[in-house]
């Protein structure tokens, strides 16, 4: 059964990304620290992967924060297929440094066999520069809307990512987003935006 989208899931989820960017940023300028290192020293050593789910584990908590904040109807879930309910909707979240355009988020290629997945994949990509999220887009997909599976995975036995992808002519499926879409040969972009423009 398809899910609908409720009217007030985009402008909810636009106001909470932009309170999760700006709290991450706070709480890692001003608290964090890993015995004397920065953020940016735990970058600066840590693949793109592995440091993408370090810092979801602080952005999992702001979100959960943000979702009490703001008033927002919503619950951390984190089970198989989707991470949070908000607004009534399952939704699965995924945090994004990857440097390809035409990337939207990554996942692990099996767990998106059989269906198991929600339809509504929030996406937030980042760029991480001098101890800050510098940079980002968001968007919110509706996987329903999709001509074929999105997540686009190799047939390498040892590669276990799939990577969201839409096709050029899938904008339809964007329910929301912050930074720039635009198509390119095959697929469509994501693209970031500094941060100080996003936020206002």
């Amino acid at each position: 059964m398809t899910a609908t989208l409720s009217p007030a899931l985009t402008s909810t989820l636009e106001n909470l990304t932009a309170f999760v960017i700006a709290e991450v940023n706070r709480f890692i300028k001003d608290e964090f620290s890993l015995y004397g290192k920065t953020m940016q020293d735990l970058k600066d050593s840590m693949s793109t992967a592995d440091f993408t789910k370090f810092l979801q584990y602080i952005v999992n908590e702001v979100i959960e924060e943000g979702i009490k904040q703001l008033g927002i109807d919503g619950t951390r879930e984190e089970v198989t297929g989707y991470d949070f309910v908000i607004n009534g909707q399952k939704i699965e979240f995924k945090l994004n440094g990857s440097d390809d355009k035409s990337s939207f988020a990554t996942g692990n290629k099996t767990s998106h066999f059989g269906g198991a997945k929600a339809n509504f994949v929030w996406c937030i990509k980042y760029v991480f520069t001098d101890n800050q999220i510098s940079e980002f887009a968001m968007v919110l997909v509706d996987t329903d809307k999709t001509e074929s599976n999105v997540w686009k995975s190799s047939s390498g036995r040892k590669d276990s990512f799939s990577t969201l992808r839409l096709n050029i002519n899938e904008e339809e499926c964007i329910m929301s987003q912050m930074g720039i879409v635009r198509p390119a040969d095959k697929w469509l972009q994501l693209l970031t935006l500094p941060t100080e423009i996003l936020l206002g």
